[in-house]
């Protein structure tokens, strides 16, 4: 194979990860070569940022996020600030990030497990359908999608770009704010690449004092090493330094902590912090190994470390092993979804919501209707099966 188009392939499928997810890529190589390392929105000083001190050469970032990076640890020395993909940094900073700070481009008015846009190849929300984070997505990225949108929902405060018979997000253009139950006869069926990105913040909306996000201390008055950290899962590994080092928290009105003591697998004993501690109780004080953040409203005391809004897959019973949480949308194999293919033995499955299992990728082969959550699949055959998944909110 040609290495110059088989690098063109491996560049395109880090971009559809990359911007199909709320997170950057770093890269130690200029062109999103070398190792690759992922941030989520957050503050991550030199020992928390993962790549390597002086090593960063090239990101990833997707439309809405920004990302600061400085010469010196604890945010010091010179910075600069990118939002767009940077396949190769000037001389100047290339290899010189020693602390770096992931953020949302406009803010996070309503952030949540919410935002979200569901696009259906039908009017009026039929047919085929998918959901799409805040992100750019071209011609090969929309898929299925490219030319066959005729209506879609906005969830959240967001706004959607749309570019008429273009797949390179460029050339006539629309914006629309709102849902659209039948697009005009100007984009149906013709828009083949598309933005999402978050309404601008006016200022004095930002919900909460210090933002809508957790920041965790190493030490008690919030002191210490800090780590900010978005609504979330947060196993051991994510937290990094912070695993069982954690004294104190200052949580916005809008936000809780779920806490897991003594375990960094999300599971086993665990304890919900509602406000702020400026030093916790020895009995959560330096013990705490993984966390969830989440918003007070979208909390599900029913599920366990589960949220109301999400359909979450695990690879093994009793919700144990890798996971990932699912928005509405059919998901023509597990590897679109971000999961193992034929690994899935568990789901939740919240009130409202319908799960379609295919045993074969592209909805094909067998089906089994779920509507309520399963420890495990003690179906006939369908234990580590699934290849593909439909989710329906009913």
């Amino acid at each position: 194979m040609n290495k110059k188009f088989l690098l063109s392939v491996i560049t395109l499928i880090l971009s559809v990860l990359a911007f199909s997810q709320n997170f950057v890529s770093l890269y130690e190589g200029c062109n999103y070569t070398g190792r690759k390392y992922i941030l989520e929105p957050g503050s991550y000083r030199l020992y928390q940022m993962k790549i390597g001190n002086d090593k960063l050469s090239s990101m990833q970032i997707p439309s809405g996020l920004k990302v600061t990076i400085y010469t010196d640890d604890g945010f010091n020395g010179k910075s600069n600030t990118y939002s767009a993909d940077v396949n190769c940094l000037d001389a100047e900073w290339r290899q010189a990030a020693s602390s770096i700070v992931v953020e949302y481009l406009y803010g996070q008015p309503n952030y949540g497990q919410n935002d979200f846009v569901t696009f259906y190849n039908d009017c009026y929300s039929k047919g085929f359908s998918q959901t799409l984070r805040p992100g750019s997505y071209n011609g090969s990225q929309l898929g299925n999608l490219k030319r066959n949108i005729s209506s879609f929902t906005i969830n959240g405060n967001l706004k959607v770009k749309v570019y008429v018979n273009n797949e390179y997000l460029s050339g006539a253009s629309a914006t629309f704010e709102a849902s659209q139950s039948c697009l005009s006869s100007s984009y149906n069926d013709k828009i083949a690449s598309l933005v999402i990105e978050y309404k601008p913040v006016l200022p004095g909306n930002t919900p909460g004092s210090k933002g809508n996000y957790a920041t965790l201390y190493e030490e008690c008055n919030y002191e210490g090493n800090a780590l900010r950290l978005l609504p979330g899962y947060y196993d051991g590994n994510k937290l990094g330094l912070m695993k069982f080092n954690i004294e104190s928290i200052e949580l916005p009105q809008s936000l809780r902590a779920r806490v897991y003591i003594d375990n960094e697998n999300l599971s086993g004993y665990s304890y919900t912090i509602t406000s702020s501690s400026n030093c916790l109780s020895s009995n959560y004080r330096n013990r705490i190994g993984a966390l969830i953040i989440e918003e007070t409203g979208s909390y599900n005391p029913n599920i366990p470390g589960g949220n109301e809004e999400r359909i979450v897959l695990y690879a093994d019973e009793d919700y144990q092993g890798q996971s990932v949480s699912l928005l509405p949308g059919t998901y023509y194999s597990m590897a679109q979804a971000g999961f193992t293919n034929n690994t899935l033995s568990s789901l939740r499955i919240p009130v409202g919501y319908r799960v379609v299992l295919y045993e074969e990728e592209n909805f094909k082969g067998r089906s089994y209707t779920l509507t309520a959550s399963r420890s495990g699949l003690n179906l006939p055959g369908w234990n580590d099966r699934a290849s593909s998944i439909a989710i329906y909110k009913d």
